[in-house]
């Protein structure tokens, strides 16, 4: 790790790294957005309630806590290139077994595996971008990559389904495009170097412990931050689907073309705020986005006509886009070097685990209230979102 003042020093990030890095995040961001679309065949081929999906998510949560929350212990023994390969193949198997599962139980024990997989890539990337790349506008075209796999992935589907072609075969594509991403970083393993300059070398006291980060209370500001947000994000993704198919009268193919279009909107923002993110503070930004944010799902929860939920939705996307990449490339600047590594890995274990909660959560209340609760539950969480945020940046000034 270097410091800022340093960081002229770092050697640039060769093109065909940066490159399959946003590759990779394509692959990452498929089965967030399948999951929607594929959900209510799954309901039905296994028997089980909404509700059960936030079953499926713990599981591939649990799997990702435990090697997103230890990315800087598995980088430092392994190095990116090889945690990467290695997790690249877990994920894969992770997906190969959700495309086989005979039984609900056996599906829910591969998204273990494919959590551990996604954890260590997921966990591995952010820190890569954030102490050895250090660019906001990489950083977010990372996320914008990750968008656009959400994006492409429920469009697919649906096609898929309309050629008569089960859910299962859109997570055996996944699989293959992960294992092949985990071969081209193998082959070029030597470019993921993480260098350490000589002042580095001579100041070894600036790696923190687990515990010592985790005392920080702004630590854990952050870390709640990023479990609302990330939750939110994917429960729009995953229930928006069945909102308006289910409630709204809405057909099979424009509603899994309004889910795919939501992550379009948020891979435009992730590519349009990668373009102006040196233009921006980044205090301001997340605050316009939370703000806007939480009026957009407003929108999709009022939905007086359909097209004011659709374009809530599609604002919703736009807004949330910048919020992950900006909070996690000024983790060093916030938190400081000797605690960012610690911090990017329980950041991105908070988000996971918001992805595991959140959505679930949501279908147990559709469950008993209806559908419809998904829209005024992404409100609340949004202006959680806006308060944390706000204690955080008190917290940095003072």
């Amino acid at each position: 790790m270097q410091t800022i003042e340093n960081k002229r020093a770092i050697p640039a990030t060769p093109l065909i790294v940066v490159v399959t890095a946003y590759l990779i995040f394509v692959v990452l961001g498929f089965p967030d957005g399948m999951l929607g679309v594929a959900w209510p065949s799954m309901m039905t081929e296994f028997g089980v309630q909404n509700a059960q999906m936030g079953t499926m998510l713990l599981a591939a949560t649990i799997g990702f806590l435990l090697t997103s929350f230890n990315t800087g212990r598995l980088i430092r023994r392994f190095g990116v290139a090889t945690l990467l390969t290695a997790s690249s193949v877990v994920r894969a198997m992770g997906l190969l077994g959700i495309a086989l599962a005979p039984q609900w139980a056996l599906l829910v024990g591969a998204a273990f595996i494919f959590g551990v997989g996604s954890g260590a890539i997921d966990g591995g990337m952010n820190t890569f971008f954030a102490m050895r790349v250090r660019s906001p506008r990489l950083m977010n075209w990372l996320h914008a990559s990750f968008g656009l796999g959400a994006t492409i992935a429920p469009i697919m589907l649906t096609a898929l389904f309309g050629l008569g072609i089960a859910w299962r075969w859109g997570y055996v594509i996944v699989a293959l495009l992960q294992l092949a991403m985990g071969l081209v970083v193998f082959l070029r393993a030597g470019d993921w170097r993480m260098e350490i300059t000589e002042e580095e070398t001579q100041a070894p006291a600036t790696r923190r412990r687990t515990r010592a980060t985790l005392s920080r209370p702004i630590v854990w500001v952050n870390i709640a931050i990023f479990f609302f947000y990330a939750g939110i994000e994917v429960t729009a993704g995953n229930w928006s689907y069945s909102v308006f198919t289910e409630t709204r009268s809405v057909s099979p193919d424009l509603a899994g073309l309004m889910t795919g279009l939501y992550w379009g909107s948020f891979t435009v923002g992730r590519f349009f705020f990668g373009v102006v993110a040196n233009r921006f503070a980044v205090i301001a930004t997340i605050r316009a986005m939370a703000v806007t944010g939480i009026v957009a799902a407003a929108l999709f929860a009022w939905n007086p006509v359909n097209w004011v939920g659709f374009a809530g939705l599609l604002i919703l996307g736009f807004a949330l886009a910048p919020v992950f990449p900006l909070l996690m490339t000024a983790t060093p600047q916030r938190l400081g070097n000797a605690d960012a590594n610690n911090a990017i890995g329980f950041q991105v274990a908070a988000a996971s685990f918001g992805i595991g909660v959140l959505p679930g959560l949501a279908g147990a209340l559709a469950d008993r209230i209806g559908l419809e609760i998904v829209g005024p539950f992404m409100v609340a969480g949004l202006i959680v979102v806006a308060v944390l945020h706000e204690v955080a940046v008190r917290h940095h000034r003072e």
